[in-house]
């Protein structure tokens, strides 16, 4: 989809989006900005604040502006996107790959039906595995689904063993830069390698769109190392995007005291 687009689609899930100097930025964590497509590249001549009203923002730059830059972005970055097929990994993640296509489905919903009748329970039994998150109630859950039938530009990979669901993840791409964002799996899944199947899968639909060059795998969580090396072995290493970032000073301290990892990641700094 176009920024446009999804300008629109944020704006639709109420969160609030500005229109500065030829791109859109959207609010996060009550007055941070960045772009909606974080990975967009702008030219420093045009970063200033979207708004007087926030305590910070942040957007990555583009080759040409990274002397301009007073930070970084560490994401998962996967850039060779053509050449992401079943050899491009390591032998231990194609036989994980193989494992899965043994045991389980992977099928790409267009409706949100079965994430429904099932998604809520594997959402929470991942979140309860993880703890990344508490987990929503289911009534939030349903009403969040309306995110997807919102945009006919979100993809959503969901993998069955027999006909249950044991995990899904979904994304979207946004001017060449596919993004996955949510992942959701049972036990279940965990043993039957489904998470190394869906991942892959999410690429192969952006290969054959045939006009996306970067997937994203998420920021990076230096504080779960095991994750990271996961990231990595499945062609997703850790790329430090040279990055414009403006944050009050106070506040600034005050998260690089509370929340070093948080710091890191809004900065790219320790």
């Amino acid at each position: 989809m176009t920024e446009v687009e999804m300008a629109h689609w944020r704006s639709q899930q109420g969160i609030k989006v500005l229109y500065h100097h030829g791109h859109y930025w959207e609010k996060l964590r009550l007055g941070f900005y960045q772009p909606i497509n974080l990975m967009a590249r702008l030219s420093s001549d045009i970063v200033t604040s979207p708004t007087r009203f926030c305590w910070g923002y942040r957007t990555t730059l583009s080759q040409e502006d990274a002397i301009n830059a007073n930070g970084y972005v560490p994401i998962h970055v996967l850039s060779n996107v053509q050449d992401y097929d079943l050899e491009y990994l390591p032998q231990k993640r194609r036989n994980s790959l193989r494992k899965c296509r043994k045991s389980a489905k992977i099928v790409q919903l267009i409706g949100t039906k079965l994430l429904e009748e099932q998604g809520y329970e594997v959402v929470c039994a991942s979140l309860e595995r993880t703890r990344h998150k508490k987990p929503p109630s289911k009534a939030q859950y349903l009403a969040s689904l309306k995110n997807y039938t919102a945009n006919k530009h979100c993809v959503i990979l969901a993998a069955l063993i027999g006909d249950k669901l044991s995990g899904y993840i979904d994304g979207y791409a946004v001017d060449g830069t596919a993004y996955m964002i949510h992942g959701y799996y049972n036990s279940q899944a965990m043993s039957a390698s489904i998470v190394t199947g869906l991942s892959f899968e999410f690429v192969q639909i952006c290969r054959r769109s045939g006009n996306i060059y970067e997937v994203i795998d998420g920021l990076h969580s230096r504080e779960v190392p095991s994750l990271c090396s996961y990231k990595e072995k499945m062609g997703f290493p850790v790329q430090y995007i040279p990055a414009k970032v403006c944050i009050n000073p106070i506040i600034e301290k005050y998260i690089r005291w509370r929340y070093p990892n948080r710091y890191y990641r809004l900065t790219g700094h320790d």
